[in-house]
Formats: C-alpha cells, sequence, structure tokens
C-alpha cells in the first residue's frame, strides 16, 4: 500500500505553498504564478485546475513529487 500524497486537491494554494514553497516552481511551469495571484488565495486545487484548464492529475503528481523531493 502506498502512503497518502501529501497534497490533495481540496487543499489551497496558498496552503501548498506554505507547506512545500518548492512546489512554486510547479506552479510556474503550469502557468500559475501563485505569488501576488489573489484569486488562487480563495480556490482550492481542484478549482484552479478547473478554471484554468489543467490536468488535475498531472498537477498533482508534479507538486506531490516536488513535495516529497524536498
Amino acid at each position: 500500500m502506498s502512503p497518502t500524497p501529501p497534497i490533495t486537491e481540496t487543499m489551497s494554494i496558498p496552503e501548498i505553498v506554505e507547506k512545500y514553497p518548492a512546489t512554486q516552481a510547479v506552479f510556474s511551469r503550469y502557468g500559475l504564478h501563485v505569488a501576488g495571484y489573489k484569486a488562487l488565495a480563495h480556490e482550492n486545487l481542484f478549482a484552479t485546475s478547473r478554471v484554468h484548464q489543467i490536468d488535475l492529475q498531472a498537477i498533482l503528481n508534479d507538486l506531490n513529487q516536488q513535495a516529497t523531493d524536498h
């Protein structure tokens, strides 16, 4: 059984970046520049992926990889 990933679709963007600062690079690769982007402060990852037409599973995989590598 694999461990539960630290980042889930229900987490807010600020929560993710606060817990795992290295994830800012992942958000940038997906065109989400989290610094100063006020709308992202109120969205969870699921909503953000829908609004910005980002593959949720892909960004979750990348974020969790980045979070566990650092």
